[in-house]
């Protein structure tokens, strides 16, 4: 094998592996309010939040998680389903606005909201909500999380940091 075959192989397969990956680059904020962690986990310990709307530098990705650059200079992981491609603006009056197609914006309409669960109840009036609401209710610290993996022996994505 020649000295160019040598180097040439490794340098392409780089160069591949690089272009895989198609979030690249800058990237929106599609929450209300994302945290960005320390580690590639949601139980890594919060660096600091990005606002919807607001566009990251991608970094890496490691899994479903995405290391960025916020435009505060924050650095950290998010996990994937808060950031999009498209870019997100907010119009005047705060009115949020993206490239979303119909299709998309009439899925997004059918979100469960207190509108939605009141009508539910109301048409399903037998069922027990007891159980439901005390859930909604509990508040569990990061510590009780991390107590409650570990006596389950349950490592998530990236570890528990």
């Amino acid at each position: 094998m020649t000295l160019k075959r040598v180097v040439f192989v490794p340098v392409f397969l780089l160069a591949l592996a690089a272009a895989g990956w198609s979030d690249s680059g800058t990237m929106s904020v599609q929450v209300k309010e994302g945290q960005l962690r320390s580690t590639p986990s949601f139980l890594g310990t919060v660096v600091g939040p990005v606002s919807y709307g607001e566009q990251v530098q991608t970094v890496q990705k490691q899994g479903d998680w995405i290391d960025v650059k916020s435009s505060k200079n924050l650095t950290g992981w998010i996990h994937q389903s808060a950031l999009t491609s498209k870019q997100v603006v907010l119009n005047a009056g705060g009115q949020a606005g993206s490239a979303a197609n119909d299709k998309e914006v009439a899925l997004a309409g059918k979100g469960f909201n207190a509108d939605v669960e009141a009508q539910y109840r109301r048409n399903n009036g037998s069922v027990d909500f007891t159980w439901v609401d005390r859930m909604e209710a509990m508040n569990v610290t990061r510590e009780q999380m991390i107590s409650f993996l570990d006596q389950g022996k349950v490592r998530p994505e990236g570890g528990a940091k």
